[in-house]
């Protein structure tokens, strides 16, 4: 029994030794990884969500610290976001393309070659430069662990965007025939449709484990609500999204922007030094 109450005082000293070592750090830095789910929320009646997407992030965190509770918390983070869409019912939409171009309204016109694709769903990939700008409230050490909320943006950049969009692939004459083809658009690029700057307040909590010396582990969940928009809602010469109706032989074309805002729910992963 001596024994055994020895070993729990001197794992207790030690573990307040460790806690308090990394208690003391006025900056962490560390590694971060996450991932997480993306809803949109659309804000055109012409098209709709296709399930929820998914949000993978990779970066670098800093944490100051004001004092032993309260703190700052920014960093540089990449995240490989995607977004499903589909056409909603009753609606046909389409748009031109020259190989893996998608054309604004004012290309069309001008473009050898191009082709018409009929939209079904649409698999959209943003890689945004991320940087998170929140406050951190955080409890003093229990043992090895403290407990973390933060509040506050993640601001993010677009550096790229692809689309894979399923529909049927048509030539100009066949729009009017209606003779199509299934198909696949791989790999495609539309100049100017997503807008390049994205920003979310979001509220996050978690837990960090110091697990040895000044090192720690910190796990978060957090709720981020984008209020900017995800796409430009373009003039029509720059749009590249259309709607078709076909009166006594004739097409009359409504062009339009994709509108939406996203949400966001994150798991992430930090080894903080």
């Amino acid at each position: 029994m001596k024994k055994l109450l020895l070993g729990i005082i001197v794992l207790g000293i030690s573990g307040a030794t460790m806690a308090q070592e990394a208690a003391d750090k006025k900056v962490q830095a560390g590694l971060v990884f996450g991932t997480g789910m993306n809803f949109q929320k659309m804000g055109t009646k012409l098209m709709t969500t296709d399930g929820i997407g998914s949000d993978w992030t990779v970066g670098t965190n800093l944490s100051f610290t004001f004092n032993e509770t309260v703190g700052f918390c920014t960093g540089v983070e990449f995240d490989f976001s995607t977004m499903n869409y589909a056409a909603a019912a009753g609606n046909e939409i389409y748009y031109v393309y020259n190989d893996s171009e998608i054309l604004q309204q004012a290309d069309v016109a001008s473009s050898t070659g191009s082709e018409i694709f009929r939209l079904s769903t649409r698999k959209q990939k943003a890689t945004y430069l991320t940087v998170p700008t929140m406050l951190l409230f955080r409890t003093n050490f229990i043992g090895y662990f403290r407990y973390f909320g933060k509040f506050g943006l993640r601001n993010s950049f677009l550096l790229s965007s692809k689309i894979t969009d399923q529909g049927s692939n048509l030539t100009p004459d066949d729009e009017i025939l209606g003779v199509e083809e299934a198909g696949t658009n791989s790999n495609m690029s539309a100049k100017g449709d997503m807008f390049f700057f994205k920003s979310a307040v979001g509220l996050a909590g978690g837990t960090e484990w110091n697990f040895t010396g000044s090192t720690s582990l910190a796990v978060e969940i957090g709720y981020y609500y984008g209020f900017t928009p995800l796409h430009l809602d373009r003039k029509t010469e720059k749009t590249t999204l259309y709607t078709a109706a076909v009166e006594n032989g004739t097409s009359t074309d409504n062009n339009f922007s994709n509108q939406a805002t996203q949400t966001q729910l994150m798991l992430k992963v930090s080894l903080l030094f």
